[in-house]
């Protein structure tokens, strides 16, 4: 007795892949990898995207121009970053002397961390005041665009903001 032969398309492929195992199987393994490399790629992506304690890569030597809030400041401002994690160690320059960075944070796109300097004044001889340098920045690849505030010491000011650039050797 003859077989009957398949009419539409579907059917000869459905009859053509009952009668070649070997090449069916083939067939089935390629998807089957396919598409487990898709969901390891989307699923790397998307835990990428939820981990948000990812370091950025900011360790090593930055440079700014920073101009402050009273006359003729204007100072090459040298940063050195280092640590782990969320952890952030590190000197930071104020009028181009090196500062140890106090509570350093840093997160997925943003650091944070504070600088401490003495302040005197000419009518409060022999005392000085402690200040509190508090930097905020905003990490875009090779550069930082900082907002520093500064608390304490006998004068106020205004918010300073300026860019770092990596220094790259």
């Amino acid at each position: 007795m003859m077989s009957e032969q398949p009419k539409s398309n579907y059917d000869k492929f459905n009859w053509w892949l009952r009668n070649n195992k070997i090449t069916a199987s083939l067939i089935i393994f390629g998807v089957i990898v396919i598409a487990l490399s898709t969901f390891t790629e989307a699923a790397k992506n998307l835990l990428d995207l939820i981990d948000l304690k990812k370091r950025p890569d900011i360790n090593g030597e930055w440079k700014a121009e920073v101009t402050y809030d009273w006359p003729n400041a204007n100072y090459s401002e040298t940063f050195i970053f280092e640590g782990e994690g969320e952890e952030l160690r590190g000197t930071a320059s104020f009028l181009k002397i090196d500062r140890v960075i106090t509570e350093g944070e840093l997160t997925k796109n943003e650091i944070h961390f504070t600088t401490k300097t003495r302040e005197s004044s000419s009518w409060d001889e022999g005392n000085s005041a402690e200040v509190l340098h508090h930097y905020f920045g905003i990490i875009d690849s090779d550069k930082i665009n900082f907002t520093m505030l500064t608390e304490g010491g006998y004068s106020t000011h205004v918010p300073i903001k300026f860019t770092a650039q990596r220094v790259t050797k």
